[in-house]
This record gives C-alpha cells, sequence and structure tokens, in this order.
C-alpha cells in the first residue's frame, strides 16, 4: 500500500512540478498541501449533510431507505472523524516526509469516493426522474466541493474521484438505457477531466508560489542571520543617519572604531564627525562631502582618519535612502577597518622596490630611477655616471661553501657597497651576484674612477662569514651619460660591455666604455649567428695533431682539435669562437659532434693509434656525457682504450663530487681519462687524489720555459718523477724544438706533442701522414724490441 501512495505521489509531483524541489522544502509545502485539506474538512462535513438528508428524504419508506442509510451514516462518521483531527492538529509538525498524514489523507479520499459511488448505486434512480436528477446534482456537487477542498493536493482529489466516478458510471449502467448511458457517461467524463486539469494547474500554481515564498524565507532569515552577525562584528560596521545628516543608527564596531560610545555618536553630524578626524584638505573626503550634498552612492571610499588616538584606515560605502514616495530619508552604508591591508600593502610596495636580501634598489626600482636621470639629463643637463659591478669568484664560494654562505656574502657586499659611495648615489643589486650604481651629477671620469677604485679595495677585502675568511673580488664597467650615450637601455648596455672587457682583461680591475667595446659586441654577435649557422651547415672540421712516443718519435696517437672552415673568414682558430659557444650553449652541440667524429675517424686508422679529445667544463656539465661516450664507440666501433678524454683542473673545482662520478663513468667504459694542463691551476695535485688519472699532460708554458730557466726544467722532473710513482703516463705539449725533445726524452716523458714534430693536420694531410711516418706492423715490432733493449742496456 505503502509503495503504491509513494509511486502515485510522484507521479503526480511530476506533474505539478514538485519533483526537482529540494527535500526540506518539498516536506514543507507537502505539510501545506495537507494542511489546506484539513482546513476544508468541514465544509466537506457541511456538504456531505445536505447531500445525505435530500437522499434519505427521497427514500423514505421505500426498501432502499435502511442500506441508505447506513452507508450515509458510515460517510458522515468518516467526515466528522477527519474534521475532528485536522482541529486538533492543523498539520504534522515532523521536520520528516509526513508518511502518516498522507496515508490517513489518501485514505479518507479513497474510502469516501467509494462509499459515494456505492450510496449511487444504493439510490433507486431508475424508479423516478427526481431521484436521478437529484443523484446527479449531488454527484456534480459532491466533485464540486471536493475539487476546491482538495485542489492544492490532487492525489487526494483524484483518490476521491476515481472511486466515485466508477459508482456513478456503474449506476448510469444500472438504467439498461442507452440514451441515459450515451449522454451522462461523457458528461461525467468530461466534466471529471476538466476538473482534475484544473486541480493539477492549481496545484502547479500553489507549488510555485510556495516554494518561492519558502526560498524567500530562507534567503530572509540568511540575511537577518548575515545581518547580526554584520551588527556585532567589530572590524565591519553599519552606519546610517537621517535626511538632516544626524546618526540615527550605528552598529558596535563603529563605536569600537571610532573610540566614541553610542550616546555620543547619535545625532552627531556624519559628514562633519568624518572631517574631523580625517586630514586637512583630504581630497576623499571632500568627494565623500559632494556627494551625501548631492546625494549620490560612494563606495570603498579608503579614508585615513586619527581614531582612538591612532591612525587607521577606513573604508566607507555610503548609499542615499528614499520611501515609496521617493522622499528622501537619509543615508545608510558600512565601513570596516581596513589598515592591516594597507600596511600590508605599503610592505608589499617596498618589496617592489627593493631586493629583500641585501636591503637594497631592485632592478625595476634602479631602471626606474636610470630613466628618471636620463630624463634630468634632457631636461636640465644634468650628466651621470652608471657603474656595473660583478663579483668575481662569487660562483665559487657559492658552490663550494653553500647557498647560505653566499647570501651572507652578498648582504655584506651590499654594506660595503654602500659604504663606499655617497648617500645620494644609487645603489641596486640587479640580480645573482651583479650590483649597479647610479652616481648623479657627476660624469667627470676623474671622480668616477676615484669610487670605482675604493669599491675594488672595498670588496676585496676578506669577509668573516661564520667564523670563516672568504675573499672574492669584483669587475666594474663604467658608462658616462651623456657622453656614452643618453638612452636608458643604451647607457646600461655601454656599461655591461665595460664591464666584459674588464673581465677579459683580467677581472677585478674597472674599465671605461670604448667606442670600439660596441664595435666588438656587434662583431661578437654576428659571429655568434654565423656560428649557430657553422654548426646547421656541417662547416666545423677536425684537425688532427700527432702525439709521438718519447722514445722514438713515431706516433702513437692523435689529439683532436676543432676548426671553423668560415666561407668569407676562412680557417677561425677555436679561441675566437669557444667562448662565443660556451655563452651560447652551442658548445654541448660542438662537443658532441667532436666526440664522434673522432671516433669515426679513429676507426679509419692503425689499430694502435688513438684519439684525444679536450672537453669544455660546460660541455661536461650540461650534457650526458657518459651517453655521447658510448654512442660515439657504438657508431664508430673502436676500442674503448683507443678514445682518451682530456679535461682540464677548472673542471673540478666546481661539484667535484658529480664530475668524479660522471668521470668514473666514462673510465668504467674502459676510456682513458687525462688531465690537460696540469701545473697551472691552484692544487692539481690535490685532484690526483680525487680522482685516478690515467695520464696527464704538463701545460706547454714549462715546456716553452725549459729551455732558458732551470727552475722549469726541475718542475719538470719532478712531474715526470710523480707520474712514474702513482704510474701515470706523462705527456708534455708544446714541444716546438729538438733541445726541448730531448731534454723531455730523457725525463722519462712517455709522449711529445708540438708543432717540433707535426702542426694539426686536415682530412687531406693526415693520410699522407700516415703512410710515411706509421711503420708497417713487422716495423713495429722490430722498433719495440729494440726499445725494451735500449733500455735494459740502459
Amino acid at each position: 500500500m505503502l509503495g503504491l501512495i509513494s509511486s502515485v505521489n510522484g507521479m503526480i509531483d511530476r506533474l505539478i512540478g514538485a519533483d526537482d524541489l529540494a527535500a526540506p522544502v518539498r516536506n514543507r509545502l507537502l505539510r501545506q498541501q495537507l494542511r489546506s485539506v484539513g482546513q476544508a474538512t468541514p465544509a466537506l462535513l457541511a456538504g456531505s449533510l445536505v447531500v445525505s438528508v435530500s437522499f434519505l428524504a427521497l427514500t423514505w419508506g421505500t426498501a432502499r431507505f435502511a442500506p441508505l442509510l447506513a452507508c450515509l451514516l458510515a460517510l458522515n462518521l468518516i467526515y466528522g472523524t477527519a474534521t475532528v483531527m485536522a482541529r486538533r492538529s492543523s498539520a504534522p509538525t515532523t521536520l520528516g516526509f509526513p508518511v502518516g498524514a498522507v496515508v490517513k489523507a489518501m485514505g479518507f479520499a479513497i474510502v469516501l469516493g467509494a462509499l459515494w459511488g456505492a450510496t449511487l448505486n444504493i439510490l433507486p434512480v431508475g424508479d423516478s426522474a427526481l431521484v436521478r436528477s437529484a443523484a446527479t446534482i449531488g454527484v456534480g456537487g459532491l466533485m464540486c466541493i471536493s475539487m476546491m477542498a482538495m485542489v492544492n493536493y490532487p492525489q487526494a482529489f483524484i483518490a476521491f474521484t476515481v472511486p466515485l466516478l466508477v459508482g456513478a458510471f456503474w449506476s448510469v449502467v444500472g438504467l439498461h438505457s442507452t440514451a441515459d448511458l450515451w449522454v451522462q457517461g461523457p458528461l461525467l467524463a468530461g466534466f471529471s477531466i476538466l476538473m482534475m486539469v484544473i486541480a493539477f494547474r492549481h496545484a502547479r500554481s500553489f507549488i510555485d508560489h510556495r516554494a518561492s515564498e519558502a526560498q524567500v524565507q530562507e534567503k530572509r532569515q540568511i540575511i537577518g542571520l548575515l545581518l547580526r552577525e554584520f551588527e556585532q562584528s567589530t572590524s565591519d560596521w553599519i552606519w546610517g543617519f537621517d535626511e538632516s545628516g544626524r546618526i540615527n543608527r550605528i552598529s558596535g564596531g563603529f563605536t569600537a572604531a571610532t573610540g566614541v560610545n553610542e550616546e555620543a555618536l547619535l545625532g552627531a553630524d556624519f559628514v562633519y564627525f568624518l572631517a574631523c578626524i580625517t586630514p586637512p584638505d583630504d581630497p576623499l573626503m571632500a568627494q565623500v562631502e559632494f556627494d551625501v550634498a548631492d546625494r549620490q552612492t560612494f563606495q570603498d571610499v579608503e579614508l585615513r582618519v586619527t581614531a582612538g588616538g591612532h591612525e587607521c584606515w577606513w573604508n566607507l560605502t555610503g548609499k542615499p535612502a528614499f520611501d515609496d514616495n521617493g522622499a528622501y530619508l537619509g543615508y545608510i552604508g558600512t565601513g570596516s577597518d581596513v589598515s592591516e591591508r594597507k600596511s600590508a600593502e605599503r610592505r608589499i610596495t617596498k618589496l617592489a622596490h627593493h631586493d629583500p636580501m641585501t636591503g637594497l634598489l631592485n632592478r625595476t626600482k634602479f631602471t626606474e630611477l636610470l630613466n628618471q636621470a636620463v630624463a634630468r639629463l634632457e631636461r636640465y643637463g644634468a650628466p651621470f655616471s652608471v657603474l656595473y659591478l660583478d663579483l668575481d669568484q662569487f660562483k665559487s664560494v657559492n658552490d663550494t661553501r653553500g647557498h647560505m654562505t653566499g647570501d651572507k656574502l652578498l648582504i655584506q657586499v651590499a654594506k660595503r657597497v654602500l659604504r663606499s659611495v655617497r648617500d645620494t648615489d644609487v645603489v641596486a643589486r640587479l640580480g645573482g651576484d651583479e650590483f649597479a650604481i647610479i652616481l648623479p651629477n657627476d660624469a667627470m671620469a676623474e671622480n668616477v674612477a676615484i669610487v670605482a677604485t675604493r669599491l675594488l679595495e672595498d670588496v676585496k677585502k676578506p669577509y668573516d662569514i661564520d667564523g670563516e675568511f672568504v675573499s672574492i673580488g669584483v669587475s666594474i664597467g663604467i658608462a658616462l651619460a651623456p657622453m656614452n650615450g643618453t638612452r636608458p637601455d643604451e647607457i646600461l648596455r655601454h656599461a655591461d660591455l665595460a664591464l666584459y672587457r674588464a673581465k677579459a682583461d683580467g677581472r677585478s680591475v674597472f674599465r671605461f666604455f670604448e667606442s670600439q667595446m660596441d664595435s666588438e659586441a656587434r662583431e661578437r654577435r654576428l659571429l655568434e649567428v654565423e656560428l649557430r649557422d657553422a654548426v646547421k651547415n656541417d662547416e666545423l672540421v677536425l684537425h688532427y695533431q700527432p702525439l709521438v712516443s718519447a722514445v722514438d718519435a713515431q706516433p702513437t696517437g692523435f689529439e683532436a682539435l676543432v676548426r671553423w672552415n668560415h666561407p668569407i673568414r676562412g680557417l677561425v682558430q677555436p679561441a675566437e669562437f669557444i667562448p662565443i659557444a660556451e655563452q651560447t650553449n652551442l658548445i654541448v652541440d660542438i662537443g658532441d659532434w667532436t666526440i664522434l667524429q673522432a671516433c669515426m675517424a679513429a676507426a679509419t686508422w692503425p689499430d694502435h693509434l688513438t684519439v684525444a679529445v679536450n672537453l669544455s667544463a660546460k660541455h661536461f656539465r650540461q650534457s650526458d656525457i657518459a651517453l655521447v661516450v658510448k654512442k660515439a664507440l657504438a657508431v664508430s666501433g673502436i676500442a674503448p682504450a683507443r678514445l682518451e678524454i682530456e679535461i682540464t683542473e677548472g673542471l673540478l673545482m666546481e661539484n667535484l663530487d658529480e664530475v668524479t662520478d660522471k668521470l668514473a663513468e666514462i673510465r668504467a667504459l674502459g676510456v682513458t681519462i687525462a688531465m690537460d694542463d696540469f701545473g697551472t691551476g691552484y692544487s692539481s695535485l690535490s685532484y690526483l687524489l680525487k680522482f685516478p688519472f690515467d695520464k696527464i699532460k704538463i701545460d706547454r708554458s714549462f715546456v716553452e720555459a725549459s729551455s732558458t730557466d732551470p727552475v722549469a726544467r726541475d718542475i719538470l722532473k719532478a712531474i715526470a718523477s710523480l707520474g712514474k710513482t702513482l704510474k701515470l703516463k706523462i705527456t708534455a705539449e708544446g714541444v716546438e724544438t729538438k733541445e726541448q725533445a730531448e731534454f723531455l726524452s730523457g725525463i722519462a716523458c712517455h709522449q711529445l706533442q708540438g708543432f717540433y714534430f707535426a702542426r694539426p693536420l686536415d682530412a687531406v694531410e693526415l693520410p699522407l701522414y700516415l703512410l710515411t711516418t706509421v711503420p708497417t706492423r713487422a716495423r713495429l715490432v722490430k722498433a719495440e724490441a729494440e726499445a725494451v733493449l735500449t733500455r735494459a742496456a740502459g
């Protein structure tokens, strides 16, 4: 039964638009529907009594009277019971779905409809036209009264009407009159359907109206709750004043914000009160006064006020109020204390203009001040100078001692720079270890040189960082305005070019911008563009310089040296383009290509000849060097032992652990690892402990000095002895004379390299060299045997 009622309810809810309502709203409306049915039960009882009396009077003294009386008594008893129940409880009080009330309402409607249908069949409608008329009027009246009573709950109306119509049709059929059936049947059906349609339309309107009312009421409750909370808040408040400008409404938050009690505020002139606590001639306060006088809305006006003895900021919004006739009633508005936000905005503004670590101006603010200096130059002819600073050896400190030490060092450098200039000078940190200074109204080279010299001296003094002393330097580029430019970007670029020259000249010096620096920079940029094209167009070539045995001067291998075969410039040496390649990251592509081409070339040589490739530090760090070597060996097919990888000490000075891991990975492939330019670094001997090199190459500066300097010869002997002790192969490069070759051979160097034996050979010269200098296998075996006998005799 409950399932049937639930199904019928769901179907009718869809017809009247109640199925998509939220459950709480639907239950509330259902209780209202049931209440409206309950409120109509007295009218139903009265109508039932009228019809009952009429039917009993018509059947008085007949055989139908007794059963009719019993049926009508049952009907009116049910009507009376429903009326009493409705008076006791006008609606269910539970918040959930009123299942019991729905079952009762539907049950009463079905039973009443069935009893009225039975009553119509008890009436002797076939005996008298009067009885038939009374029955017809009674049925119509009952349906009309029931529709009006149950119109808000069509489920009950249908439950009542269906059994009533069945009884009425059955009564008509019992007349055995076809004419009556074809006339009364359609009329009953038509009017019944029409009343159901009207009931459904009314129910839909009822649902829509009551649902809207429920939603509005809910919103009012929420608004009221929020308004009460708002009025009790101390950070947000409500204010209002009447048509004369006198304050007539304030919340607790307003009194707390002003520091004035409510009694003193009520009746005070609102605009005059604000004028007293805001600064004189405040344009925003003047705007508020104008808006109030003109009865205009003002919104989010932020006023600086002095309230409670403290300076703070208020955000005010106000709107004029009018009655239904358009008469002005005053203003009502809201306010809030936004002092914390204003304070945060100030801090943000400071952070936007200053470097958070050093406290110096940042790049954005420096650019703004540089533009202002240029504007003064254009308007008043006021010259100025720009110094571009870059710290020397800072990266090494940052990498070896950690970023925290680097940050502390930058803070101390910033303090020293500030002490070295005047208070009127502009000092900024542009990022990383780069600083910039503007010297306003000073473009005299002599004065600027004094400042730059002072900076060099101050910055290079040792720094105490957590008990450890650190030493760095600074390189400075200087541009003078208007001599070196009249546009901000031009001046800063010229200072940067001068800084580039200072670094190229050995660092820890200052250089003024000179006109040729600009042309050199353009030349470098042009070379950079051409170098990118050279890599794409295969303009790079390898030359090979022989490495010969110190015993018999026979070639044991070659060092691959990259050259740029420029279509216009001709053969460009690596010293000209490798630095550019490192700056633009083209060095990775060039380095990977060199390793592969060197291995491919070695694959065409006799098997005992090796090939050595010198790696750039930047190439080594940025490329997956082990994978590159592995690929080159696989493609060329040469034995790993025939490839030598040469690195410089500079590579080992940064991220030592990472570098040694990569070297170990390469060495595990069977490739030889050599340290190039040995003896020229800071602590080459310590690096021999960090990684077991297979070979060291003595720098050419020692070999060149050995011809005239006995100290250089002693150093060479010590290196050779070190190599023998550590079982390292020793190669000396830069050999240009016979005397140098004989000396190096005599101190037991293993390999020699230099112009004395051969210059680097191109792809045409190399095959001829191999044919004329590399012995056949038989000659090689004989030479090796003779060398063994010679050493044994010695």
